[in-house]
This record gives C-alpha cells, structure tokens and sequence, in this order.
C-alpha cells in the first residue's frame, strides 16, 4: 500500500464540488427567482412577494431574500438559505464547473445538485458533532482561535470603516511607477570616446548633433529620443536617469554593451488606471494601519498599565539560552490590564519562543532574538485588549458574530469527520496510480516553458532591422530606450514582464516561431493580425517532455484520494439522509 500524507482540509464552498458537480445550464441569470413553500413573515432579509396559486417568488440574487430558507435538517438549528444557494451557484457559474452559458435563462438553472451538496455538508457536519468531534481539544482550540480572529476582524473593521486613502500619498505612489523618461542617449564602445563626447557637450556642443557624428563615424551607436520608464531600463541606466533633471546630461555609464551617455529630454505620467487603483489601495493599507495603529495606543491608555523601564531593559540575549529559559518562568508583570491577569514576562517569552522552531541557541548568538522584543509584546497586548474592546462592545452578541461562527463550527466538524472518520479507511495502492498514469500519460506532457524579452515595433521591416541588430551584438536594453517605431509598451499585445510563461500559453504563431529556439537567441515575429511586430528574445527556455512516472506519482496519488473521500463522503450522506429528516421548502426556480 502507498502511504498517503496529504490532509483533506477546507471543505468549505470552494470543495463542494466533491460531492457533485452542478448540472449543465446552471447559471447567474438576474431575473430567476425562487418558488417558496413557507417563508417566515416581516424578516428584513426574506422579503417574497406572493404569485399564483399562492406560491411564494423569491429574487434569487438579491440581499432582500438571501435569508430565505430553502431546506432544514432535523436536528440542525441554522436552515439552508437562499442566499447560500445563490452565492454556490455563482461561484459554480464563475469557475466554469458547472458548463453553465452566461445569461441561462431560469427553465435552464438545475440548482437541485447545488442545493443537495449543501444539504449533506448540514448533514455530515450535525453528524460529527453528534460523533463528539467538534469537542476535541484540538477543535475546541481551533473554535476559540477563529472567535478572537473574527471578532478583532470586526473591530477593526468598525474602526477602519471611515479610512480613505491620502490623495498625496496617491499621487506620490503612482506618479513613482508609472513615470516615463524621454530618453536621448548614444551608446559608445570604447570609454574614452564617450569621455570624449561628454567633454564636447560640456563645451557648449549639440547633442543630437554630436551623437548623429558619432553614429556617422561608427564610434557609436543611437537613436531619436523615446519615452521609457524606469523597470524597461538596465539598473545602472535607471539609477542614472533618476538622478538627472529634464535637460541635465549624464556621465559614461558603463554597461554590457557598452558606455553610454544620456540626456534627459522629457518626462510624463501617462494613464494607467491599474496603477492608479494599486496607488490607492496601498495608500488606503497604509492609513488603515496608522488607524489601527492609533486605536491600539486608545486602548493601552483606557485598559492598561505598561512597565516601560522593565520593558526597556529586559535582555533575551544576555546570559544564553539559560538566561531565556529562567524569563520563561519570570512571573513579573510587563502590563497590567484593568480587570484581567497581568501581561507578565513568561507570557512575552513564550510567544518569543515560538518564532524560533529550530531552537534558540543560534538566534539568541546571533542578536535575532531582542529585536522582535517590542513588536511581540505590543502583538500580545493588542490581541488582549482588542478582545477586551470587542467585549465592551458586544460584539460576540451580534448576528453577524454568531452566523459566522456557526458557519466554521461547520466546516471545523466537517474537517474532522473527514480526517477521523472518512481518512482512515482511504488507501491507493501503487497499481491505482501506475494505471491513472498510463491512463493520463498523454495529459502528463509538459510544454515548453520560455522566459521572454523583447521588443515591439509598428513596422515589420524595423522589427527585422532590430532583430539583425541585437543579433549583432546590441544591447537589448539600450535599444529599448533609443529605438524608433516601438509600440506602447503598456498597450502593446505582447507583454515582456520577466515571468516564465508555457508555450501552450502563447499565441500559436509565436509558439511556432520559438520552436526549436535556444537561451540567448532572437526570433521576428507577426501578430495575426500584421499590426504588431516583434523582436523576441529567448532568455531561458526549457523543452517539452512527458512527466515520468516518479515525478507524477503524488499528485496521482492525491487526486485518487481526493476522488475516494469524495465519494465516501457521498456514501455517508446518502446514509444519513435514510434516517435523517430534510425538509426542502423550495420547489423550482422561474423566471
């Protein structure tokens, strides 16, 4: 028998799909609405209106009715609702598991598998607590972790809600990475003849003038000025281009290709709206946590008492690891918390500790360990008072609070009725797998992977010449900043970003044009449609080939027993459902 290790965890929503798969046709469609049996009257969040025959209309996709139920499980407190329904067919429609078309009308929407999955995680879950599962030490803990994270979420939350972004931290941000350069430069082979230039222009001497004699007399090498930003250049090209004013000159920078000397002709901000959201979100991240930052010093100043001095001249690292293990056992008070136990120095060195896993001895030599001192200290302090803030507010006393514990206490005694009882009667034996692989050894051929730089141009004849050049010898990067005719970099189909791409992710003409292709080589190629041209270099690439079997083996061996927990979990629900009672109040879905 193969010993498997890999653990089955998170089946929440997004695992569903090991029980069933949603029938084809199962979609988002914005005017479905759900035929209710029953629905509990003046709830806020089950608001039906009243059809023929008096059947029940619910809007499938709408917050007025998301709290509609649509099946109960004897024995279970919280019922099934249509929102959950709703939220589970959408995401089935998103990832295209489902096969659903955009748009399906209702007469086409099965959601009766989707509603069935949700039943039977109902299901298993009330059977692994009746089990006793969810009292386990280690559940239990796991609870209690998920309460003191939700509710600090929510506090957080309350006290973030009003934070917006700095409009100058904004424009700081994205002016930094979206700034363009306009470029002039000329590119010498030999040191002293770009010495040579540069004294020339400090004589009063033209540039474009200059440069167009250099590249006459074969000294150099250039081109009419460009806009470039700062990622698209050599690094010793873009430190020098940052320190220089519009219409400043730069001494020889030396480079791969060569020396070159550049002038600053121009600068701009172009739109980029991807950029300017990144801008805002990471300005809003920031003040978040100033705000954050700001509630905790509130709260050390409502609840607590801290031990400045004693925090001060506490040294972790001073007598060893022997030193270390007598402040574990120090009970003195680092912060007293009004109405709870003190925040003692045991309790700093503990957590201290536990961010060590291969033991202390070398942090503790190698000064890593005092450094952390403060901020751990303020992360246990924060954690408590946090939780004691919470409390004062009543948080754990809200409907948003419970429904989401209740939620994971589902999903916590879901994942332990797997691991305890679905686990231990899954095995795959080496022949299982040796025959998936036979059977899959055509969808086990790995593709070509290229790593990928380049150029693109308007024209096909100054992509040709650019490929000659660079075939020559000309830097990729200095061409980059000086040649005529390139696309938008920003616009352009496509996009150079130093990723490891598969060639099976490649438009085809260009996986046709890179076959055969080695590190270092450049290929011309066309866009289908013949507006855009390209001189694509190859930085790494590593050829196609069929996975062996060694390779293949673990993730064989997950997916078969992925496959067998789905389908013991099928098994045990389809039990449960013959002694279990469900009650499913919602009859079909109409348009």
């Amino acid at each position: 028998m193969m010993r498997l290790t890999s653990i089955f965890n998170g089946l929440l929503l997004g695992a569903l799909p090991l029980f069933a798969a949603a029938s084809p046709g199962t979609g988002k469609a914005p005017g479905a609405a759900a035929i209710l049996q029953t629905a509990p009257s003046g709830a806020a969040d089950c608001q039906v209106t009243p059809g023929e025959g008096g059947e029940l209309r619910a809007p499938l996709f709408s917050p007025k009715t998301a709290g509609c139920p649509i099946a109960r499980v004897a024995g279970e407190d919280d019922p099934v609702l249509l929102g959950e329904l709703a939220d589970a067919l959408g995401q089935a429609h998103m990832a295209g598991k489902s096969g659903a078309r955009h748009g399906a009308r209702p007469k086409d929407m099965d959601y009766k598998p989707t509603l069935d999955r949700l039943v039977d995680v109902r299901l298993l879950a009330l059977e692994a607590k009746t089990m006793g599962l969810i009292d386990q030490p280690d559940a239990r803990s796991a609870l209690e972790a998920f309460k003191a994270t939700t509710l600090r979420g929510m506090l957080q939350g309350q006290v973030t809600a009003k934070v917006k972004p700095d409009p100058a931290e904004v424009d700081k941000s994205f002016k930094a990475a979206v700034k363009q350069w306009k470029i002039r430069s000329v590119m010498f082979k030999q040191e002293a003849e770009a010495k040579r230039f540069r004294e020339d222009l400090a004589k009063g001497k033209g540039f474009p003038e200059l440069a167009r004699a250099a590249v006459a007399a074969k000294k150099a090498e250039g081109g009419e000025p460009g806009y470039v930003s700062g990622k698209k250049l050599l690094p010793e090209l873009a430190h020098a281009t940052a320190r220089l004013k519009q219409g400043e000159v730069s001494e020889p920078v030396k480079t791969t290709g060569g020396w070159v000397v550049l002038r600053i002709e121009g600068e701009r901000y172009p739109k980029d709206a991807k950029a300017l959201a990144e801008a805002r979100a990471a300005s809003l991240s920031s003040q978040q946590f100033k705000a954050i930052r700001r509630f905790y010093q509130e709260l050390v100043k409502k609840y607590a008492t801290v031990d400045e001095p004693l925090l001060k001249q506490l040294d972790f690292e001073a007598r060893g690891e022997a030193g270390f293990q007598a402040l574990a056992k120090d009970p003195r008070p680092l912060a007293l918390i009004r109405g709870e136990r003190p925040l003692t120095i045991a309790d700093l060195t503990d957590d201290l500790s536990k961010k060590f896993f291969h033991g202390l001895d070398g942090p503790i030599k190698e000064h890593r360990v005092n450094p952390l001192k403060v901020d751990t200290f303020e992360t246990l302090l924060g954690a408590r008072l946090f939780a004691r803030e919470a409390a004062e507010r009543k948080l754990d006393q809200t409907a948003v609070f419970r429904a989401k514990v209740r939620q994971y206490e589902r999903v916590l005694a879901l994942n332990v009725f797997v691991e305890k009882v679905i686990v231990p009667g899954v095995k795959v034996t080496e022949n299982e797998a040796k025959a998936r692989y036979e059977k899959q050894k055509g969808e086990l051929t790995v593709p070509a992977m290229y790593r990928l730089d380049g150029l693109g141009f308007k024209d096909r004849r100054t992509a040709e010449g650019a490929v000659q050049k660079l075939k020559g010898g000309t830097d990729l990067n200095w061409m980059r900043a000086s040649a005529d005719g390139q696309l938008d970099a920003e616009k352009q189909q496509l996009r150079f970003d130093g990723k490891v791409v598969s060639a099976n992710g490649l438009p085809a003409g260009l996986a046709k044009v890179l076959s055969g292709a080695k590190n270092g080589e450049y290929r011309l190629f066309s866009s289908a449609d013949g507006a855009e041209h390209y001189a694509v270099r190859v930085v790494e690439q590593v050829p196609p080939s069929v996975q062996p079997y060694a390779d293949a083996r673990e993730k064989l061996a997950r997916e078969l027993e992925s496959e067998k927990i789905a389908a013991g979990l099928r098994d045990y629900a389809a039990r449960l459902r013959k002694v279990q009672k469900v009650d499913v109040l919602i009859t079909r879905i109409a348009g």
